[in-house]
């Protein structure tokens, strides 16, 4: 692993080793903080990471933490390409020989699916694929959108390290005005309109103001580019693939052929593809397959998809301890999908608390200090990539009624969690149906 000589353990013999590990934190599983390094991005004001490790490879900076994703960060194998080995993948630290190592999540999950999973989530064949991560960025991102991964955006109060930053970069762009239709966003997707300051999608586009405490669900294939500066709690689904609509400083015409692209739309070389494949494919990225023009043109998408916090009165008694839901709602075309939620814990100095929770979560400590089950829990401040940092966390479905919390400090503890599909009672907008609510399938 990049940064700590950590000793990887991999085989077929760990399944008892994993239980143990279980039992040994108090039903809590303490992670690494994976990281994402991407060339279009720079760290912004609140990473954790220090500034003077931010960037590993010229013109690169990690600009994101991932927690409790079972796979490789989008970026693994291009950091592989360079010499940097095992900062995008999430591990769970272990304990052997007296000796912390690291078993990555994904095997754990194989030798313990049961303890791990739960039978509901299990049966769904979701694994967890579901995961959240912070997004700390020094500029706002270009309009772009997801085939495949329902995501949210969560601004952590206690992440942001100072409030004269806000400005008019605190504005998410969001959707397009209904002027601004298919046959004008394929014009300024050609090649000449791409390099004309004049042909800017964002002067076409809605802005939301992103402040502390606001959050907001956004679907597939809506087009929305998140706001700078601010540390956004971000859970999501499944997949990191994205399709670029706007350029930016460093970003190549290439990316407008991500991966969600059909495939016989993804020529190998975008700049020197025939006309009539160039015009097939910007037919395609402004058609209704690619983009869900209805939210798209939605005046009102981000006040219906703002989520206000819910005290959840039945996991906490609201004063030494908050458990709010902070991020909730259906997700899908149809609104009929359960995805994810997150929850936002906050014990008070010298509060102990013993969670309530009907399934697994990730978890991540934003204030304060104390304990998670056996571990020691502390907000991140100054790490290098490759340490540990004590504030990333999984909570086995097995015990995540049993894991106890103390605060040990002298301030507030916070604690963000994220579900996924499988929780019972997560709930939805106002105007939104529960009853019709299923699990989202997995596309295989």
């Amino acid at each position: 692993m990049y940064g700590r000589p950590f000793e990887i353990l991999e085989g077929d013999d760990l399944q008892s080793l994993c239980e143990a590990t279980i039992e040994a934190g108090g039903g809590a599983l303490a992670t690494n903080t994976a990281m994402m390094c991407r060339p279009f991005c720079a760290s912004g004001a609140g990473n954790p990471i220090i500034s003077a490790h931010r960037s590993p490879i010229p013109g690169f900076e990690w600009d994101e933490v991932w927690f409790g994703f079972e796979d490789f960060t989008s970026e693994e194998d291009f950091l592989r390409q360079h010499g940097y080995y095992g900062s995008g993948r999430c591990y769970v630290v272990v304990k052997t020989d007296g000796r912390k190592k690291l078993v990555a999540l994904k095997d754990f999950l194989g030798h313990s699916p049961d303890a791990m999973l739960g039978p509901k989530l299990r049966a769904l064949g979701h694994g967890m694929f579901r995961y959240s991560k912070f997004f700390i960025n020094k500029n706002r991102l270009p309009h772009h959108t997801h085939d495949v991964k329902e995501e949210a955006y969560w601004i952590e109060p206690t992440m942001i390290v100072d409030y004269d930053l806000f400005d008019e970069q605190c504005f998410m762009t969001l959707g397009l005005h209904e002027d601004f239709g298919p046959k004008q966003l394929r014009e300024y997707l050609t090649a000449a309109a791409w390099d004309d300051p004049m042909k800017a999608i964002k002067r076409h586009a809605r802005w939301y103001y992103m402040r502390p405490g606001a959050a907001m669900i956004m679907k597939t294939q809506n087009l929305h580019g998140p706001a700078a500066l601010l540390p956004h709690y971000e859970p999501q689904f499944l997949d990191d693939g994205y399709r670029m609509y706007e350029p930016m400083p460093k970003i190549p015409r290439e990316l407008l052929v991500g991966r969600e692209i059909p495939a016989h739309l993804r020529p190998a070389d975008a700049a020197a593809e025939a006309k009539i494949d160039r015009d097939e494919l910007l037919d395609y990225l402004v058609s209704d397959a690619a983009l869900d023009w209805k939210n798209i043109h939605d005046p009102s998408y981000g006040e219906k998809h703002a989520c206000t916090p819910i005290l959840d009165t039945n996991t906490c008694d609201g004063k030494d301890v908050t458990d709010h839901w902070v991020i909730y709602g259906a997700f899908g075309r149809e609104n009929n999908h359960q995805v994810l939620a997150s929850k936002r814990l906050v014990l008070q100095p010298g509060a102990e608390y013993r969670m309530q929770d009907p399934v697994g979560s990730d978890m991540i400590c934003t204030a304060g200090v104390g304990t998670i089950g056996t571990h020691i829990a502390a907000a991140p401040r100054a790490l290098k990539p490759g340490d540990l940092g004590n504030w990333c966390f999984v909570i086995p479905a097995q015990t995540a009624g049993e894991v106890v919390i103390k605060n040990n400090g002298d301030c507030e503890m916070v604690l963000l969690r994220t579900f996924g599909p499988d929780h019972p009672t997560m709930p939805v907008l106002p105007w939104q149906d529960r009853g019709v609510l299923q699990p989202k399938p997995v596309r295989k």
